[in-house]
């Protein structure tokens, strides 16, 4: 069984000024997006992990490398990317929750179909990239403990995939650098925590 341990990226100068970013969005972190990765690197350490992937994005790559250190080889994966926003990459969050209304629930999650407006990622697309990458690794790593550090949307995503809840409504994006602990093999999915 695979225990992956999923990290969303610290704050990046765009969550500071509450602008939406999604994959064409490459903000770096701020100081305190740096301090958070500290943190998690503190709770984590590095020597339990026997392969490290993470977003191309340089707001995860960057997280990638504070926890896992100058002696790990991190493999970044543009299927770890942050969901397209489309159109609404680079716009303040407030400006597009009130333009869009429909396409968000009282806490401005996001829900499905904004694609129609945005011209961005479906659910469906960003799944299957997902699905694609989890099946990799869980063969080539079955036994073995994987940092992976990713985006707070693509996080719900990875949520949705393995607990097939098909709703996020409810599942609220992880804090900057918040921890996930999953196990998986090929045919069983079991999230141990969320947003630690």
């Amino acid at each position: 069984m695979t225990t992956f341990y999923i990290i969303r990226h610290g704050q990046s100068e765009a969550n500071a000024k509450r602008i939406l970013q999604g994959s064409q969005i490459d903000t770096p972190l701020t100081e305190l997006g740096r301090s958070q990765a500290q943190v998690t690197l503190s709770k984590l350490g590095t020597d339990n992990f026997d392969a490290i992937y993470a977003s191309p994005l340089l707001r995860a790559a960057q997280t990638a490398t504070i926890i896992g250190g100058s002696d790990k080889t991190i493999t970044f994966d543009p299927r770890l990317k942050e969901y397209d926003y489309g159109t609404w990459d680079g716009e303040i969050e407030a400006d597009i929750w009130q333009k869009y209304p429909k396409y968000f629930d009282e806490h401005h999650n996001l829900l499905p179909n904004s694609w129609v407006d945005s011209k961005g990622d479906t659910y469906l697309e960003v799944k299957s990239r997902l699905e694609s990458f989890f099946d990799e690794v869980i063969a080539r790593h079955p036994d073995d403990s994987v940092l992976v550090v990713s985006h707070g949307f693509t996080i719900k995503l990875i949520l949705d995939y393995i607990l097939n809840i098909g709703n996020l409504v409810n599942i609220r994006e992880p804090t900057n650098a918040g921890i996930t602990k999953v196990k998986m093999t090929k045919d069983t999915k079991t999230v141990i925590y969320f947003n630690r």
